[in-house]
This record gives C-alpha cells, sequence and structure tokens, in this order.
C-alpha cells in the first residue's frame, strides 16, 4: 500500500511540475508579446513622428551627404557649397593631337542637379497612402536610403560648341604643291584633310561627363589623305616632254588670250592616275577671267568670239603629252584645218562637247611649265622618267584621202547687174589623215603604230550673182515737151510766175 500510495505520491508531483512548465512558457509568451507590442508600439510612434517632420526624413543621404533633417533650403545650400563649386571649376578639354579646345562647365550647362536630388530626398516618403508612406519610413529606419546626385550638361549647348569647333577644325585635303623658279622646284608640305565626326566625339564628351569631372575628351575625326605629298613631289625631276608653238603679233587679243590660258595651266600637278581636263584648267572664257574676243571657226568661217585662240594652247599641250608618251584620254581635231600645229595633230575645245583630256598613267605627279612670249608658245612636262636612256618617238602624218569642195554657195542680189559675181567667202578642201607613231631605241626604229585619225570638213565657196536687168539702145525714149508760161493770181492776190 505504502508503495503503492508512494507511488501515487510521484505521481502527483509529476503533475504538479508539468503544471509549473506550462505556467513558465505562458508567462515567457506573455512577456514576449507584450515586449512585441510595446516595441510595435514604440515603433508606429517612431515612424509617426518621421512622417510628422517638415523637413527630410532622417536617414536620407545625398551623395553620401547626410540630409536628413534639413529643409529643402538648407539641404540645397549645403549641397552648392561642396558640390556646385566643385563643378564650376571644371573644365572639359576637347583635343586632336596637338591641338586643345577648352570650355569651362559653365560654358556647355554642366551641373549637379542638386533641386532634383533634394526634391527627391524631401518627397521620400511622402509620395504615397499613409500607409505605403509608413512602410517606406520603416524601411527608412533599418536600412536608410541614398539618394543619387546626377551630373548633368546641356546637350544643345554642347552641340553647339561642337560646330564651333568643326568649323576650325575641318579642312580639305591640300596636295603637295611646288613652283617652278629659277629653274629649280620650290615644293610645299602637304596637308591632311580632315572633318569631325560629331557623333562620335559626342560620346567621348559623354563619357568624361558622366565622370562628374573635368577632363579630355578626344575629337573623331575622318581623315581623307591628299593625293600628291612631298615625297611625291620628290620625283618630278624630268623634262619627260614639250612642245613649242608661234603665234604673230597682229592680233592682240588673240595673243592676250594665249597669255591669259598659259598662266592658268602653268604649275598644274596631275596626280598618278588622274585625267586633267585642259577645259577645265582654262576655265570659263570671260571678260571677268582676263579673255578677249577673237578669231574661232564658226560653221566653216571664221567669226570673233570668247576666248578664240586657246586652241593653239590645247594643241600644243597635245603635242607635248603625246612625245611624253601619256595616254590621251579624248582628243578631237578642229573641223577644219590649223597651220600651227602638223595636221592630224591639233586638239581642239569647245563647250562642254570637245575636251582634251590627258592622264597621268606615271608613278609620279606631273607638273605643267606653260606660258606664251614673244610670238612662242612653249609647254613643258615635267615628271619622273619611266623610259630607258636612248628612247625617242617621231609622229608621221601620211594623207588618206581628199574631200572634194561642196557645189558653190550662190546668193542672188537684186542690186548687181545680171551677170556680175563675186565670190564673198572661198572655201578649202577637206581631207582625211592618219598619225603613225615611230618608236626608236638608241636610232632604231623597233616600232611604227597607227596612233591617230582625223577628218577635216570641206567647205563650199560662196558667190553673190546680181539679177538687175540692164536696159538696151532699141527701146524707145520718152522726152517730155515744154509749154508756154502764163500768168496766173496766188491765193493772196500777187501776181506770180509758175508752170500751169
Amino acid at each position: 500500500m505504502e508503495g503503492q500510495n508512494g507511488g501515487k505520491r510521484f505521481r502527483s508531483q509529476r503533475k504538479k511540475k508539468k503544471k509549473g512548465i506550462f505556467l513558465g512558457v505562458a508567462i515567457l509568451c506573455f512577456c514576449l508579446a507584450g515586449g512585441y507590442f510595446a516595441y510595435a508600439y514604440n515603433q508606429n510612434q517612431k515612424i509617426k513622428e518621421i512622417l510628422a517632420q517638415k523637413g527630410i526624413y532622417e536617414g536620407i543621404t545625398i551623395d553620401g551627404i547626410d540630409v536628413g533633417g534639413l529643409s529643402k533650403e538648407a539641404a540645397m545650400d549645403m549641397l552648392v557649397k561642396t558640390h556646385g563649386k566643385d563643378a564650376a571649376n571644371q573644365s572639359l578639354v576637347l583635343f586632336y593631337e596637338n591641338e586643345e579646345w577648352v570650355y569651362a562647365f559653365k560654358d556647355i550647362g554642366a551641373e549637379y542637379q542638386v533641386d532634383e536630388a533634394v526634391e527627391a530626398a524631401y518627397n521620400f516618403g511622402r509620395t504615397g497612402t499613409e500607409k505605403e508612406n509608413m512602410q517606406v519610413v520603416s524601411n527608412l529606419i533599418r536600412n536608410g536610403q541614398e539618394i543619387p546626385l546626377e551630373f548633368t550638361y546641356d546637350d544643345r549647348k554642347m552641340q553647339d560648341k561642337l560646330i564651333e569647333v568643326s568649323e576650325q577644325f575641318n579642312q580639305e585635303a591640300q596636295n603637295s604643291s611646288m613652283k617652278r623658279a629659277n629653274g629649280k622646284f620650290v615644293i610645299e608640305k602637304e596637308v591632311q584633310g580632315r572633318k569631325m565626326d560629331l557623333e562620335g566625339t559626342m560620346i567621348n564628351v559623354d563619357r568624361v561627363v558622366e565622370s562628374m569631372q573635368g577632363g579630355r575628351a578626344a575629337i573623331i575625326a575622318d581623315v581623307t589623305e591628299p593625293e600628291i605629298t612631298y615625297e611625291d613631289n620628290q620625283h618630278v625631276a624630268d623634262l619627260i616632254g614639250s612642245y613649242s608653238t608661234k603665234y604673230t603679233a597682229y592680233d592682240k587679243n588673240r595673243n592676250t588670250n594665249l597669255v591669259v590660258g598659259c598662266q592658268y595651266l602653268n604649275g598644274t600637278l596631275i596626280a598618278p592616275g588622274q585625267v586633267f581636263s585642259a577645259s577645265e584648267g582654262l576655265g570659263e572664257q570671260t571678260y571677268k577671267r582676263g579673255y578677249r574676243d577673237a578669231g574661232v571657226y564658226v560653221n566653216g568661217k571664221v567669226e570673233a568670239g570668247m576666248g578664240g585662240g586657246v586652241c593653239q594652247i590645247t594643241s600644243t599641250l597635245y603635242n607635248a603629252a603625246i612625245y611624253a608618251e601619256l595616254e590621251i584620254v579624248e582628243r578631237h581635231p578642229h573641223s577644219m584645218t590649223v597651220g600651227y600645229v602638223p595636221l592630224g595633230r591639233d586638239a581642239a575645245i569647245a563647250g562642254n562637247y570637245k575636251d582634251l583630256k590627258i592622264k597621268n598613267n606615271t608613278e609620279y605627279p606631273i607638273y605643267l611649265e606653260t606660258y606664251a612670249s614673244n610670238g612662242v608658245l612653249e609647254v613643258k612636262l615635267y615628271g619622273h622618267e619611266i623610259h630607258e636612256a636612248g628612247r625617242k618617238v617621231e609622229f608621221e602624218t601620211v594623207y588618206e584621202a581628199t574631200i572634194p569642195k561642196p557645189d558653190e554657195i550662190v546668193k542672188e542680189d537684186p542690186e548687181k547687174v545680171e551677170g556680175e559675181r563675186e565670190v564673198t567667202h572661198t572655201g578649202r578642201t577637206g581631207s582625211k589623215v592618219s598619225v603613225y607613231k615611230k618608236v626608236l631605241q638608241n636610232g632604231k626604229q623597233i616600232s611604227k603604230d597607227r596612233f591617230s585619225s582625223s577628218s577635216y570638213r570641206a567647205v563650199a565657196d560662196e558667190v553673190t550673182v546680181g539679177t538687175k536687168k540692164v536696159e538696151t539702145e532699141n527701146e524707145p525714149v520718152f522726152v517730155p515737151v515744154p509749154q508756154e508760161p502764163s500768168f496766173v493770181t496766188d491765193p493772196i492776190g500777187e501776181n506770180s510766175f509758175g508752170i500751169q
């Protein structure tokens, strides 16, 4: 019994112990719950206190600077002092090789966006519903909030500055130039062409501005290389072709055109592979450019025309070019023969339908020296001789056919007596010729080929014949018979002598 009673007493003690544990847990839970509710209440009160603040909420920083509790005005003043002054002292440097263009940040509207950052800081936790704002501030208390301070510039101002720089920066490629003076060449350096790539340069500017500090932005440029370099012109040392023609001094206007035209061509450089146009080289023939009226061929006759005589320049140039063995791309004979070069070796230009075009088929530039003086027009071509020593070329003209004159053109003149005849324009026969090129090496002919062919039109004579009839002696001639005089009275009563 005692054992049993002892056992009963043991079980009763275990029940009492379990009750104590449960009671402890309950008390602990109650305490925890109370503490949580107290914490939650305090947090809630703290959130409400923060939300009730007029300034920027605590825990907010702008670019690492604590602005919590500050008004918008106070925060702006602080940031202007710390960042605005720094931006004002910064500069953007645009550069290309050794050239620089410097612009202060204020010139391109580059600045920290203090207003936007302060406004964002002030509005943080104020723009949602009450519940949303409390959640935002709750997170703010735990984690804080960093507001970025952006740094920007005015795109339009920057573009205007780039355009301003590009007007100074852009340049056309310039060939190395040379001139001949006192029998020697004076050579100038070439200039590389360049054009600013506005879009590419703006990307480099963006990278500098994004760093929020002054810096250097490289100008991106599209580069154009000149066709003729200083080194190229060093090879222009040989007289590769020349030719001269004569002119008389009596036609002053024509002589003026020869002198002026030669001045326009003199000093011309033809780059390797370039096709030179004599028409473009001589330019538009106008009074303003120095040209005058002189004789030109028009429909088989010589008439006054602007720039008359320049075809003697192109014909002389043509002969210098063929002796230099340059490639002739385009050449036209005159409509009728001329006397200053051998038949078949003239070169006419007219409007935009006749031109002399010569290609530089050598590896180096060719320099044109042209002048007209004291009745001699001379063209010299300097370059780099590509042929072997002892080489010589000759040209031979061969008549292929004669073109007879057309029937004469007759005009009637009623003022001339019938049977009278006057030649008003003397025509000429035409011809067809071929020119052959002979190549000699050390005096021995190594080739002979047909080089060109030309046709010169025939022109009819023009005559005027009279159509007026002549009177004969057999025809009767009427002779008036005089009458006797008589007196008549004039309207005012005076007597006058007259024929009635």
